[in-house]
């Protein structure tokens, strides 16, 4: 039986250059078991300016590592290195994930099956019951107040959780929502799940252990005040 085609996105600017190859090491090493059943590949999407050095490596750790490609974009932004890796793949299922690996690994393949089992949006959530969160106590308030108010007071909102940097999709919402999102930062996750709900698509949530990294480039304070005016637009645009 011919496997399914997974690629696992990781979207990663300059400053990422330290974080990279360790990254790439330890899923290399986990996903021959975790993902035997699926045809599997990890595309480094780099984005921004100043990314000579980081192509550079990305270049020698794809000579090195089979199941490894990069994607490059000049156009910085988180999200537009998740976009442009998701619309250059060609896999039947399109994940990714942040290049700190948050995320516990174990988690992934329940994250693939359940778009193989027919959803269309598969997320990892932090607010499930299930789930084991480790993280200070100061993004923990902010994150609850973004997600569990402010989403489902504007949006209204059918998921708990947005912004996990944890997710996959299928080739409909490739062909079909990815056109639509304009924000190529940090809301386009955000942008991406509200425009999905309005569509119709399914969308599930699975639990996830999740641990915080040790560097991030979000400032949760600095950006809700962006978030908010981007959720006010999204809600009222004409898709």
């Amino acid at each position: 039986m011919k496997k399914i085609s997974v690629d696992i996105i990781l979207p990663v600017y300059y400053g990422n250059i330290n974080e990279l190859e360790e990254s790439i090491k330890k899923q290399i090493s986990v996903y021959p078991i975790l993902l035997k059943d699926y045809n599997w590949r990890i595309i480094i999407s780099i984005n921004g300016q100043n990314a000579d050095d980081i192509i550079k490596l990305s270049r020698k750790l794809c000579k090195k590592y089979k199941n490894l490609k990069h994607f490059y974009t000049n156009i910085p932004g988180k999200g537009s290195g998740v976009i442009n890796g998701w619309l250059k793949s060609k896999a039947e299922i399109r994940a990714y994930m942040d290049i700190d690996l948050s995320v516990d690994l174990r988690c992934l393949p329940s994250l693939i099956k359940k778009i193989q089992d027919g959803y269309d949006v598969s997320i990892g959530s932090r607010y499930l019951k299930e789930s084991k969160v480790n993280r200070s106590f100061k993004r923990k308030i902010i994150s609850i107040f973004y997600h569990l108010f402010l989403q489902q007071i504007i949006l209204g909102t059918k998921y708990k959780d947005a912004q996990c940097g944890f997710k996959a999709i299928n080739k409909k919402v490739v062909n079909q929502i990815l056109p639509l999102i304009r924000d190529r930062k940090w809301f386009f996750e955000s942008e991406m799940l509200y425009l999905a709900q309005r569509k119709g698509m399914k969308i599930i949530e699975i639990p996830v252990i999740w641990k915080e990294g040790r560097f991030s480039s979000l400032n949760l304070l600095k950006v809700i005040p962006e978030f908010f005016s981007k959720m006010i637009e999204v809600r009222f645009r004409r898709i």
